[in-house]
């Protein structure tokens, strides 16, 4: 590893090991992470997030991609990979009453990969599985109580890490497996305060869902060549359905100075506190499934579609806010280079990326189950002549409405990854 190379991977490790160790981040803002485990991240690196979020049929020698274990077998056989990203987000949101907007950056993911010999590879990493952060209220008009003012925020994340194992048992035939742990906790506060009444007490209720546990996917990538440097590659992943560890625990109370540090109040008159763990199958994460096919030409073109099921409508959440149905993904994406072998020209070099995607959401609200639009775009920026690269990738896009009582959020999030390669595993030779 050169010297450059050497500091970057330190810095980027240092800065890794700081924010991926902070607990103050916020992944979203959305009203619509209130519920369930809040707002599911998507799967993908800094290559797939410009591709509309594909990544089940995707192989490449100069990229990790977690959506499918089986791609891991991709890497050369004397290659180290580490890649770490962040994000930006702006989130606006508009109801029939109300507008708002937020925005923050935050760390993404990071992850290494490695051969482990010319039949397998393996990959570790950590990423946030979910976020969940919302602050709004509202004042009604009480005919007994006068002015009411009803608020409600939540805070939190679910952490994944993960350990990812890949093998090529034949020629063309690739299967893996992540064995994952995830851990976190969600807090939801729901405050009542009388407005046109100072000596009356203000009433709320704080609940907690803490979750920590393994779970396993699986993949598989079949690539069929069609002529020289041109092939088709079939992929599809699964997850069983599984018990989730952890619990829930409900504190409803009553006090007049309104939540600080974490107490829903200060002197609190407690009405009702329960806890209760997750046994019984009181939790689960959900059957997932999913298929993907590209279409490649080699160091040229690349052109992938997946489709994605994660049955939500099976789960059983312990609040009695959240409903939910079957999440459904489609996602295209595009990959195009112009020249991978001009030295006199950059611009020819660039991996030019382009995607969509749509989302049935898990959420159903008044009725009506939460859509998601978006479309996404940006490059991989190669530095030197080595599969070291920077990715940008820029994604704009809507969830939800203003019909039916809901809200419409407009977003845009930029993503920032460095994709580091070294040939760890090659002896030098000398002259």
């Amino acid at each position: 590893m050169d010297r450059i190379n050497k500091v970057l991977f330190i810095i980027l490790s240092g800065i890794v090991f700081f924010v991926s160790n902070s607990h103050a981040q916020k992944y979203t803002f959305s009203p619509y992470s209130r519920y369930g485990l809040g707002e599911l991240e998507n799967r993908g690196y800094g290559r797939s997030t410009a591709m509309g979020g594909t990544g089940i049929a995707l192989r490449s020698n100069g990229h990790l991609n977690d959506f499918n274990p089986a791609s891991y077998t991709a890497m050369d056989s004397s290659s180290f990979f580490f890649e770490a990203g962040l994000r930006g987000f702006y989130q606006k949101f508009k109801s029939p009453n109300d507008k708002a907007d937020f925005s923050d950056i935050n760390f993404e993911y990071f992850a290494i990969g490695f051969p482990l010999a010319r039949w397998g590879a393996a990959s570790i990493g950590i990423r946030p599985q979910s976020g969940m952060g919302y602050n709004f209220s509202t004042i009604i008009d009480n005919d007994l109580w006068g002015r009411v003012n009803q608020a409600a925020n939540g805070s939190g994340s679910i952490t994944r890490a993960y350990v990812g194992l890949a093998v090529q048992p034949i020629k063309f035939l690739s299967v893996g497996f992540h064995f994952s742990y995830m851990w976190g906790n969600l807090t939801s506060i729901n405050l009542i305060d009388y407005l046109d009444y100072s000596d009356a007490l203000s009433y709320g209720r704080k609940q907690n869902i803490h979750v920590n546990d393994v779970f396993f996917d699986f993949g598989l990538q079949a690539t069929i060549p069609v002529k020289e440097n041109k092939s088709f590659v079939i992929g599809a992943t699964f997850s069983p359905k599984t018990p989730l560890n952890g619990y829930a625990e409900e504190l409803v109370a009553r006090g007049t100075s309104i939540e600080k540090e974490g107490e829903l109040f200060i002197d609190a008159d407690t009405l009702s506190y329960t806890k209760s763990d997750f046994s019984n199958h009181a939790l689960d994460m959900p059957l997932y499934f999913g298929f993907g096919v590209s279409y490649n030409i080699k160091n040229t073109l690349t052109v992938a579609a997946d489709y994605t099921n994660s049955a939500w409508g099976d789960i059983t959440f312990p609040d009695e806010f959240s409903k939910t149905t079957n999440r459904t993904r489609y996602g295209l994406g595009v990959e195009f280079i112009p020249n991978d072998r001009n030295p006199k020209t950059y611009l020819s070099r660039i991996r030019y990326r382009l995607g969509a995607h749509y989302l049935n959401d898990y959420l159903v609200l008044n009725d009506h189950q939460i859509e998601d639009f978006g479309i996404s775009f940006g490059g991989g920026l190669p530095l030197k002549r080595s599969k070291t690269s920077v990715n940008l990738s820029f994604e704009i896009g809507q969830r939800g409405t203003t019909k039916y009582g809901l809200v419409k959020e407009n977003y845009f999030r930029i993503y920032l990854n460095l994709t580091l390669h070294e040939f760890w595993f090659m002896k030098q030779k000398f002259d």
